[in-house]
């Protein structure tokens, strides 16, 4: 073979190769080439949260208090006391089976959410009370003991009977304002002329006065007592569990009453000073 045809019969191999290459490479490019797959996207609704169930123990005395904010008091038997300063709803075992339970809870903001508290016994609801004043403190107490109930062989018409109100935490009364005092009192004068703080003079006295409650906050008070005898004098008291007794102590004596109604409280006074002793009986009327 001539060495021109040899020449050109490598040409024709090179030119043969790079054709294939360059088909082979299209193909492969082509084939690499494709569409991305479509992406679902699904759209969640969100599901209404669901209450949390509280379980009521079924065995033993419970105290439950239900509150979002704070709250501080004690509970359990009368003379054993215990504390507590919680948030939200818990149960407080208390070591008793026929009771009295007592309970004393106070809210500690001044928000209007109510807060409830309730006695249990062996899973059974005995007692509830609630409230939503601001600050109010809740007071009961119980004896746990389930009633029996009295049955009849043939019903009778009955009388209605007068029952004693029973009296809840909202009833304590309400005392802030003037009072007129009148009272009749005896006196030991020991030394010269009456104390400074003395409203009563002689062995016999007649008072005409007047009680001003200031301020009152649950059930304790501060106020003010003037009279024709003796310097205006200052005086704190109390009103007792049972809503109808009010107690108070001014500069040098103390004072025991019992609220007879909305505009009267009865009175019986007693004063033991280095002057002088007084001890004196009457009432007092609200005016304004």
């Amino acid at each position: 073979m001539k060495k021109w045809q040899i020449t050109g019969f490598l040409a024709v191999l090179i030119i043969g190769f790079l054709l294939m290459s360059g088909c082979t490479n299209n193909a492969g490019s082509q084939g690499a080439t494709s569409t991305p797959p479509s992406v679902l996207t699904t759209e969640v609704t969100p599901l209404p949260p669901t209450p949390v169930q509280v379980a009521i123990p079924q065995t033993g005395v419970w105290l439950r208090v239900t509150y979002p904010g704070n709250y501080t008091g004690t509970y359990g038997s009368p003379g054993y006391q215990t504390p507590v300063k919680d948030t939200g709803d818990h149960f407080y075992q208390i070591a008793t089976v026929m009771g009295p339970v007592v309970a004393s809870i106070k809210k500690q903001d001044g928000s209007g959410d109510k807060i409830v508290i309730a006695i249990y016994k062996d899973g059974m609801l005995i007692k509830e009370e609630s409230t939503i004043v601001p600050y109010r403190l809740i007071e009961f107490s119980t004896d746990l003991k389930t009633p029996t109930p009295t049955t009849y062989p043939t019903p009778v018409p009955l009388t209605p009977v007068p029952t004693a109100q029973v009296t809840t935490e909202t009833s304590i009364p309400n005392l802030v304002g003037t009072w007129n005092v009148n009272a009749q009192g005896a006196v030991i004068q020991k030394y010269g002329a009456p104390g400074e703080w003395t409203h009563h003079s002689g062995q016999y006295s007649i008072l005409t006065a007047q009680a001003i409650v200031t301020d009152q906050k649950d059930r304790v008070l501060h106020g003010t007592f003037k009279a024709p005898l003796g310097k205006e004098e200052s005086f704190i008291g109390v009103i007792g569990m049972d809503n109808k007794s009010f107690y108070y102590a001014d500069q040098d004596g103390i004072n025991d009453g019992q609220i007879v109604s909305n505009g009267q409280i009865n009175m019986v006074y007693r004063q033991v000073s280095a002057n002088d002793t007084v001890v004196a009986v009457g009432t007092w009327t609200l005016v304004k």
